[in-house]
């Protein structure tokens, strides 16, 4: 029951990640969406996490460079970064506890401003 309940809790990123990185058009992906679920592998995630979530925010603010939108700032690549930092503290003793709350709020901030701005890009059939 605990292994599946992690395995769940895993997937939420690589899901997320998947979806907004499938909104970007092909050409400003920094990423394909399926590595997104590399995210799933134990002990990799950790270090996976570092490239995934920086790559959806340069993703999206590739796509809003080529279209001169200026107003859309980093597209949340310090908050991605700030997640990333905060998840990997996660490991530390006592210390995991504060950083795994503040990951929890930072991943909130970061992929509600994803949906947000990926909700911009018009789909293409």
């Amino acid at each position: 029951m605990f292994l599946l309940v992690s395995l769940v809790i895993m997937a939420i990123p690589a899901i997320l990640a998947f979806i907004v990185l499938n909104r970007v058009p092909p050409e400003h992906r920094k990423q394909t969406p399926g590595l997104a679920f590399l995210l799933l592998i134990p002990f990799f995630s950790f270090v996976w996490m570092f490239f995934v979530h920086p790559r959806v925010a340069s993703s999206l603010r590739s796509y809003f460079a080529a279209k001169g939108d200026t107003t859309v700032g980093d597209c949340g690549g310090s908050l991605a970064l700030a997640l990333c930092i905060c998840c990997l503290c996660t490991l530390v003793p006592f210390l995991g506890v504060l950083t795994g709350l503040a990951a929890l709020v930072l991943f909130i901030i970061f992929y509600v401003k994803a949906f947000d701005l990926s909700s911009r890009i018009p789909k293409t059939t």
